[in-house]
């Protein structure tokens, strides 16, 4: 071909009309000294053979190009989704860490202590290793040092998400908010009172002189019957206290004084009908019950 601009023009052509160039090259390829015509604004042009090899080759280059630039178009494509998954991913993770976060926050901080044990002077024989935890700044005790505590033959019994220490109470109720069969005279409910020992107690019965008593409805609903047993403060008076249930007596005390300290009483009523409480004796007496209560137990 003997005019650049001519291959230009040939170029330019078959540019335009792949599919023709396309045809005329794929018949002739592999043939030497062929010359092709092709028809360029009206005027034939001839391409020797060179000429057509070189488009050819040209032409292999373009789609080699293309095709390049497909699979960088591909690889672009994939590269986006990678990156969304990423970012995605990223995302994700954010919010576990977050989560994480929180849940550190809310981890006990869990201190364990050894600890050993003496009571009045004696010391227990009872393990020390990590005897006692601090959970969030509030300490706990290990079963072997709470046994320890504890009178013996007292039983421990974990049930219905509460530890009960000695009797399982079902029912109980304040024997003073039964209805009151009988009161004596010289028997008084106080809403607060002190004992000869400055211990301080709402709700007693008080007994000033000996021999009266008290009569409460106990409804053949209860099996048990407590209460606390004091001296009036500032008092020096004596007597015995003494419990009935449906007119037999169940209960008489040692005798009782200014001295004599508080105590307890937790005895069977056997579902009586009737509790009767008060003081013998042969003088004033100042003797009150408080803390009395009525209950089942397990």
């Amino acid at each position: 071909m003997k005019k650049s601009n001519g291959v230009a023009i040939i170029v330019a052509l078959i540019g335009l009309i792949g599919t023709i160039a396309g045809s005329v090259i794929g018949v002739i390829w592999g043939k030497n000294n062929v010359n092709v015509m092709v028809q360029v604004d009206g005027e034939s042009v001839v391409l020797k053979d060179t000429d057509v090899q070189e488009l050819a080759l040209e032409n292999e280059e373009l789609k080699r190009q293309v095709s390049e630039n497909e699979e960088l178009k591909k690889q672009v494509s994939d590269y986006e989704t990678q990156i969304e998954n990423l970012e995605n991913e990223s995302k994700d993770l954010a919010a576990k860490l977050e989560n994480a976060s929180g849940e550190l926050d809310e981890v006990p901080v869990i201190e364990f202590k050894d600890l050993g044990l003496s009571i009045d002077g004696e010391e227990k024989p009872i393990n020390k290793d990590k005897a006692s935890v601090f959970i969030n700044g509030v300490q706990y005790y290990s079963q072997d040092f709470i046994n320890n505590l504890l009178p013996d033959n007292t039983s421990v019994i974990m049930k219905d998400s509460m530890l009960y220490i000695g009797k399982i109470v079902k029912d109980r109720i304040n024997l003073f908010d039964r209805p009151v069969i009988e009161q004596a005279h010289y028997t008084y409910f106080y809403d607060s009172i002190k004992d000869t020992y400055g211990n301080s107690y709402s709700d007693a019965l008080v007994f000033e002189y000996s021999d009266y008593f008290t009569i409460f409805n106990a409804g053949r609903e209860y099996s048990h019957f407590k209460c606390t047993v004091a001296m009036q403060e500032g008092y020096r008076g004596s007597g015995e206290l003494q419990i009935k249930v449906d007119d037999n007596v169940i209960y008489t005390s040692a005798e009782i004084i200014n001295t004599t300290e508080p105590f307890d009483i937790d005895i069977p009523i056997n579902q009586a009908s009737t509790i009767s409480i008060g003081t013998i004796g042969n003088s004033t007496s100042r003797i009150f019950i408080s803390n009395a209560v009525l209950y089942n137990q397990e």
